[in-house]
């Protein structure tokens, strides 16, 4: 951490996310939906990996849960009218 050849650019994105994780949290959504990875340009195998790897991890908590709840609201809504 730190070594980013912009200074301290790495050190603020890490504190960032950490609140935005927290937020998500907050706000219904598991954290895991949020993700940061340091990965150079020339490490083309290592970013297919972690873009794979995240996907994957995005398709096991399913769907967005304040979505859902929204349109089971929309749908008993509609059954009301």
């Amino acid at each position: 951490m730190g070594e980013c050849h912009y200074q301290s650019g790495n050190v603020m994105a890490n504190k960032r996310m950490t609140l935005l994780q927290k937020l998500l949290e907050f706000s219904g959504l598991h954290a895991d939906r949020l993700r940061v990875r340091w990965v150079s340009s020339a490490e083309a195998a290592e970013y297919v990996r972690e873009v794979s790897g995240f996907v994957e991890d995005i398709k096991k908590l399913g769907p967005n849960p304040l979505s859902v709840k929204r349109a089971m609201r929309s749908v008993r809504n509609e059954q009301k009218d």
